[in-house]
């Protein structure tokens, strides 16, 4: 997918999950309206500067701006972090519980 695309459908998608209106966004990056709305239709070219203050005025990771949620990669690779992420937090809860048991029985 065209990274243009990708950035115009992540801003909305993101605006929207927030739920800002384009207004509303335009008021947390300093900028008028109608550059949001330029920007949504891919008609405006924003500065990296520009992008940092979307993603900051959306509390998102500049990244999340460009990256493609469509591509069959992208999910597998996500997915596949998700699932190592989950494994790591299992063993590391498991054995901190574990731990914690094991005091509680050696202090009664």
């Amino acid at each position: 997918m065209d990274i243009n695309k990708i950035f115009i459908l992540n801003i909305k998608k993101w605006r929207k999950v927030k739920g800002f209106s384009q207004k509303d966004l335009a008021e947390k990056c300093g900028s008028a309206h109608s550059y949001i709305r330029q920007l949504e239709s891919g008609k405006g070219n924003p500065s990296f500067a520009f992008i940092g203050k979307i993603a900051d005025a959306l509390q998102i990771e500049p990244y999340r701006l460009f990256y493609d949620e469509t591509s069959k990669l992208s999910n597998t690779a996500y997915l596949k972090h998700i699932e190592l992420i989950q494994n790591n937090l299992m063993e590391s809860l498991t054995k901190n519980i574990k731990t914690a048991f094991d005091d509680i029985k050696n202090n009664v």
